[in-house]
């Protein structure tokens, strides 16, 4: 069975464009290819769930795969998985989802 061509917004309803939605926010450009969001929620989307990166302090978006570093006092920080800001060290690896960062895993670094 094969995905519907104009599929619903999950946010709205309305009918999504194209998938992926594109868009460029805060200099970062976003191919989201699910869930299916109209380009009008994503960009909400970004405004509201969006995080700091914490090495170039650039906008991490919703939907977005993520390095995690373990900051002071138990908190975490985010970066781009770019190679200007994945950094050595960081063990642990994820989304980052609606305001939150979901499904991480650490890897164990080698010997």
């Amino acid at each position: 069975m094969s995905p519907s061509k104009n599929p619903p917004c999950q946010e709205c309803g309305e009918k999504v464009a194209s998938i992926p939605t594109c868009l460029e926010y805060k200099g970062e450009e976003i191919f989201l290819f699910y869930p299916a969001v109209c380009q009008s929620c994503l960009e909400k989307l970004c405004e509201i769930y969006s995080t700091e990166c914490a090495n170039c302090g650039g906008a991490i978006p919703p939907y977005s795969n993520v390095g995690i570093l373990k900051a002071g006092g138990g908190q975490n920080q985010y970066i781009h998985m770019t190679t200007q800001c994945n950094t050595p060290g960081n063990a642990f690896y994820g989304y980052w989802g609606k305001g939150t960062a979901r499904e991480y895993v650490q890897i164990e670094a080698c010997s």
